[in-house]
């Protein structure tokens, strides 16, 4: 791990109070100075938005999504845009506009197109891990990549597109959009309650007000579900979808075929925000995690750092090594290492809440027909 990477780590340990002793206390008081300029930022820009002083461009297509979050990172928004877009993909011509976080589309001047109908037309460092997936999973949808989601919307418009679904577009106001869905973690509603550096928020829990639907993810049950409302509900009424990430199975790479973990000794590598649930999912395959390597959310992993990490794998007696889809589309279609390399394929599922859902997707899909 380079040393960018080491104190955005240690940063993130601070504010999780993973760190003791006096230079984490100091931190954690610097931070809570600066994050009054953060929230004092955010809250002038979205004042502006709302007094209708700056303009917003209003794609002319039936239908514009924005799915997005409240706090940094980690909620699920891909598997929940992923969800989303599935429900309108066989009846409409679906457009998901992505930024492509520390892709190499993020810095062009012009949004790329990832895929036109026909799957993806780059690869995954060009555009970025999430886009690429996306492109995967639905090859027949049009994804453009870029910062500038207010030109990826002409393209998608030029293209012919009936719905305009947003990811990450809470922030991104410069684009006016019919529905707002805000996902959240159940683990961590309000992002420890501060706004960025100090804690993870970089939207006011009051903007939870601007909210048509709420999908809240790693719901087990209606009473965890029931639980999360109550703490909700002061801030927007907006109908609340548990959500969780069901595994669909592990697969070799370069393989279709799902295989048994059941006893065997795994090794785990991710780049994610949240490593420890792609943990419980492969413990709850019956698999004994001898092993683990993390690196940043969007991060890679070298060849190198790979059989590296599959030797000392070995030495703890792991059979195999695995990761998430997400780290998959970013890997060679055949890593050359030490031992034999999996990956696990996740879906985001409605477990609580499945009547407001269906309700939700409805009246979306009637307004398009409405509006064609």
């Amino acid at each position: 791990m380079d040393a960018k990477r080491r104190l955005r780590q240690y940063a993130v340990d601070v504010i999780n109070r993973k760190r003791t002793g006096f230079i984490p206390w100091c931190l954690r008081i610097i931070f809570r100075f600066i994050s009054i300029f953060y929230w004092a930022g955010v809250s002038i820009r979205n004042w502006v938005y709302d007094q209708g002083w700056l303009c917003r461009f209003s794609p002319p297509v039936p239908l514009v999504i924005s799915i997005g979050n409240i706090v940094a990172g980690g909620t699920g928004k891909t598997p929940a845009t992923l969800m989303l877009a599935k429900e309108f993909y066989n009846q409409f011509i679906v457009a998901i506009l992505s930024r492509g976080y520390r892709s190499k589309a993020e810095h062009q001047q012009r949004p790329v197109c990832l895929s036109n109908g026909m799957g993806p037309l780059h690869r995954a460092d060009v555009c970025g891990d999430e886009p690429y997936l996306m492109s995967e999973h639905l090859p027949h949808a049009l994804i453009y990549v870029g910062k500038d989601r207010h030109a990826s919307s002409i393209m998608a418009v030029q293209a012919g597109a009936q719905v305009i679904i947003l990811d990450d577009g809470m922030q991104y106001r410069r684009l006016a959009r019919d529905i707002d869905i805000i996902v959240m973690d159940n683990n961590d509603l309000f992002g420890h309650g501060h706004f960025l550096p100090r804690g993870f928020l970089r939207e006011s829990i009051s903007s939870l007000n601007r909210a048509h639907l709420i999908i809240v993810n790693h719901i087990e049950n209606d009473e965890q579900l029931r639980l999360a409302q109550a703490r909700i509900a002061p801030y927007t009424q907006a109908p609340l979808v548990g959500t969780s990430a069901v595994s669909m199975g592990v697969k070799l790479f370069g393989s279709d075929e799902i295989i048994e973990l059941k006893g065997k000794k795994v090794a785990l590598f991710c780049g994610i925000a949240h490593p420890e649930y792609f943990k419980k999912s492969i413990i709850e395959e019956g698999a004994s995690v001898v092993a683990e390597c993390h690196v940043g959310d969007h991060d890679e992993f070298t060849t190198n750092a790979l059989e590296n990490f599959a030797i000392q794998a070995q030495k703890s007696d792991a059979e195999l090594l695995i990761c998430t889809e997400k780290d998959r589309v970013k890997l060679d279609a055949n890593p050359k290492v030490a031992l034999p390399v999996a990956w696990l394929q996740i879906e985001m599922k409605v477990i609580s809440g499945s009547g407001e859902w269906n309700t939700f997707i409805q009246k979306a899909k009637r307004d398009i027909l409405k509006r064609i």
